[in-house]
């Protein structure tokens, strides 16, 4: 994945939280996006 890909994907990822406050499926979501989180930072010290 590309930096651009990932921040596009954190953003996605963010809206759908904002969007969906109360479905079960958010802790996966965050468990995910923060994933991303830590990938992007990786990179970018690449």
């Amino acid at each position: 994945m590309t930096i651009s890909q990932i921040e596009a994907k954190i953003q996605e990822l963010e809206t759908w939280l904002i969007d969906n406050p109360h479905n079960p499926q958010r802790n996966l979501i965050e468990s995910d996006l923060k994933n991303l989180k830590t990938l992007l930072e990786q990179k970018n010290y690449e």
